[in-house]
């Protein structure tokens, strides 16, 4: 790692750290060395990939990000987050950055008419084969086999049969609206397919197993997650790091959309619902749909 000169600073969210995944893959394709900077989670979520990543609970503290480049001496860096304090101690470094902060020592315009991916791989571009495009990168995130071997054991001792999952919270408004489909328990009641799965996040389980009384509930490492969610006959998903979750590694995901910016957020491999006026779909719709 001391004769590696790019680092990539990955974003601060789950969802947003999986969507810079075909940029990675295209470093990659152009021979350039990299290793990725991240939160504990990132490790988990790239296990079944050679990718570079290190990661620490220490990664919003400005000093300690401020050693780490300092320590080994990177000749450059891609800032994926937007924000003064990810910028500054990447610039005190001397890191020559490249990021969308007007303190970058290159700053690149974020574009509010395509997707978040196509934002993260435009970051990259200087450091690319020119003739890249983001859709020569389609694959899938690869899970370990630690992880799929876990997945399998859930599915044959707890799910037993087939079934669909849903993912029913999300974090954070998007500009004061809840991201959340507001018609989870209706469906719930009223689907007569297979089996339903919630999955969720540890910090959502107690308030799962409330929410959705008889519904089984499943909380694991995002890769075991993923791994139940690709095995699945349909992911229904609200706006958030689940749905990209289920889109990149490979699940049939449906994201249900009315509050956030479906251009930019969409799942970049699956589809999405929504209603009419840009709302939220209805489940008789939804149910139509499916």
């Amino acid at each position: 790692m001391q004769e590696t000169k790019l680092v990539v600073r990955l974003p601060n969210w789950i969802g947003d750290t999986l969507m810079t995944y075909p940029m990675l893959l295209a470093l990659q394709n152009s021979g350039v060395d990299f290793i990725c900077l991240g939160h504990p989670w990132a490790k988990t979520l790239f296990s079944g990939t050679n990718l570079k990543v290190v990661t620490s609970a220490e990664i919003k503290n400005s000093k300690w990000c401020y050693r780490f480049y300092r320590d080994h001496n990177f000749k450059d860096g891609i800032l994926c987050p937007k924000t003064l304090s990810t910028v500054t101690p990447m610039r005190i470094a001397g890191v020559n950055s490249i990021g969308y902060h007007f303190l970058s020592h290159k700053r690149i315009n974020y574009n509010d008419d395509v997707h978040t991916v196509e934002n993260y791989f435009d970051l990259a571009k200087a450091f690319l084969k020119k003739d890249l495009l983001v859709s020569d990168f389609g694959s899938y995130i690869p899970i370990d086999k630690k992880s799929v071997a876990l997945g399998q054991k859930i599915i044959e001792e707890k799910i037993k049969g087939a079934y669909i999952v849903i993912c029913p919270y999300a974090t954070n408004l998007h500009k004061g609206k809840n991201k959340e489909w507001p018609f989870w328990l209706d469906f719930c009641a009223k689907y007569s397919g297979v089996k339903i799965v919630a999955v969720v996040s540890e910090s959502d389980y107690a308030r799962c197993r409330i929410d959705f009384p008889g519904i089984l509930v499943l909380s694991n490492t995002l890769s075991v997650s993923a791994y139940v969610m690709r095995e699945a006959k349909l992911v229904l998903a609200n706006d958030s790091g689940a749905m990209h979750l289920a889109s990149f590694f490979g699940a049939n995901v449906i994201g249900l959309f009315g509050a956030t910016e479906i251009n930019k957020t969409k799942p970049w491999y699956g589809s999405y619902k929504v209603g009419a006026d840009n709302e939220f779909i209805s489940v008789l719709d939804l149910l139509e749909a499916l």
